[in-house]
């Protein structure tokens, strides 16, 4: 399991809990000004018998004073940043390593062309599942009951995986911590905590696609009962039915596409 795609799926997570806090907080400004303003306009009725003076609003002590138009250009900026790191994701995975450049690149346009039939890309895809506490933290020694229960192993990059029956030592999913850099610190356990673990794995896998979501599937919800916590999707949103079976249907995609690369 590669660690860039750790960064990538805790990168991914993360995106989602920043937007949600800045739009709450943005719509808890929007309420204190339009709140500001109804008593403003209260205090300039009240005062209708004095019309040669004038009742300027009264912001609350606790209200910000950036303008709404500040707020609407922070608001892009952040947007335009955001999506800005995904694009350069985007580039940094679609640029070809080393080791995986055709060894043909400096012959002639028939061999080339031999060359990149011969060395055809296989697509790459990630699943992902998230388990979020409901309440107070998810404590070390409960996640530790919970990986022994679910036959996970620490491992490579200080995570929890799960391995294949074959021997392979290829994970078939992983779970990391929601809270960056995603390790688990495994001598100090006991004082370890956090709002929650996210399951991911990378297809084409030592199993099938179909299998390895069943069996991450399977795991998520056990941990969601063993935990007391939510499962929720990638987006952090309840994992539906309608959900479980859209994943499932571009897992097929991806196998297929995966079936002509390797043809």
């Amino acid at each position: 399991m590669d660690a860039d795609i750790l960064r990538l799926v805790l990168f991914l997570a993360g995106v989602g809990l920043i937007l949600g806090i800045y739009f709450w907080d943005r719509h808890k400004k929007i309420n204190v000004r339009v709140n500001a303003i109804h008593k403003a306009e209260r205090r300039q009725r009240e005062n209708s018998t004095e019309p040669e003076r004038r009742q300027e609003p009264v912001w609350d002590s606790d209200s910000d004073e950036v303008s709404g138009t500040e707020e609407t250009d922070d608001l892009d900026e952040t947007l335009k940043e955001l999506g800005a790191i995904v694009e350069q994701k985007r580039a940094e995975r679609k640029v070809l390593r080393p080791a995986e450049q055709t060894a043909f690149e400096f012959s002639h346009a028939g061999d080339t062309l031999a060359a990149d039939k011969l060395h055809k890309p296989v697509p790459k895809k990630i699943l992902q599942l998230n388990i979020m506490a409901r309440s107070k933290a998810i404590s070390g020694d409960a996640l530790m009951r919970a990986a022994r229960d679910l036959q996970l192993e620490y491992g490579e990059m200080e995570i929890f995986h799960r391995y294949a029956e074959s021997g392979n030592h290829e994970p078939v999913f992983s779970m990391a911590s929601l809270v960056e850099p995603g390790t688990f610190p495994l001598d100090a356990m006991t004082g370890f905590a956090t709002p929650g673990v996210t399951l991911f794995a990378q297809l084409p896998g030592p199993l099938d696609g179909a299998e390895t979501f069943k069996q991450m599937l399977a795991a998520a919800q056990r941990l969601a009962a063993l935990l007391d916590a939510e499962l929720l999707d990638q987006t952090r949103s309840v994992l539906s039915r309608q959900t479980i079976e859209h994943i499932r249907e571009e897992i097929s995609e991806h196998s297929r596409l995966v079936r002509i690369a390797r043809s």
